[in-house]
Formats: C-alpha cells, sequence, structure tokens
C-alpha cells in the first residue's frame, strides 16, 4: 500500500505542475506590435487606435496617459517600445 502512496503522490505532484505551467504560459501573452495597433499607418497610436486593444489590467485612459510621456495625445513608436508595462504582483505561497 505504501508504494501506491508514493504513485499517487506523484501523479498528484506532476498535474499540479502542468497546471502551473499552463497557467503561467497563459499569463504571459506576447506584447502587441506598434504597427498592428496603428490602424491607419500613420506613425502614431492615438487613444481611439489604443482603446479597441483588450488590456491584462488598468484603465485603457489610464494605461495611454502613462505611456504618452510627452503628453501630445498619441503615442509614438519610440514611446512604445520604452514603455515598460507593470509587472503582475507575485501570489504569495
Amino acid at each position: 500500500m505504501h508504494i501506491y502512496s508514493k504513485m499517487l503522490l506523484a501523479l498528484v505532484f506532476s498535474a499540479t505542475t502542468l497546471v502551473q505551467a499552463a497557467q503561467t504560459e497563459h499569463e504571459r501573452k506576447p506584447r502587441p506590435v506598434f504597427s498592428d495597433i496603428d490602424t491607419n499607418s500613420d506613425g502614431e497610436i492615438n487613444f481611439e487606435e489604443f482603446s479597441i486593444l483588450k488590456l491584462p489590467h488598468g484603465e485603457h485612459e489610464e494605461v495611454f496617459v502613462s505611456i504618452d510621456v510627452d503628453n501630445n495625445g498619441v503615442i509614438s513608436s519610440e514611446e512604445f517600445e520604452n514603455h515598460k508595462p507593470p509587472r503582475p504582483k507575485r501570489k504569495e505561497r
């Protein structure tokens, strides 16, 4: 009976590890490409273009303002590339 307990424990541990790996992979979606967001191809992302994005967290207006560092109402490719999205808080175990 002892061997079956060890096998069951190993099976549960393996399944848990696979679920955690899948969740981590799911959380890390690739960053969108500037040209995909700039739908009118004018070299800038306006709020209308930006608001189409599905954001993992935060409000569109708040995030847009944080990326538009020169506050001119559009996001340049430089601003977009230099923006570092906030990292999600780590869950305590």
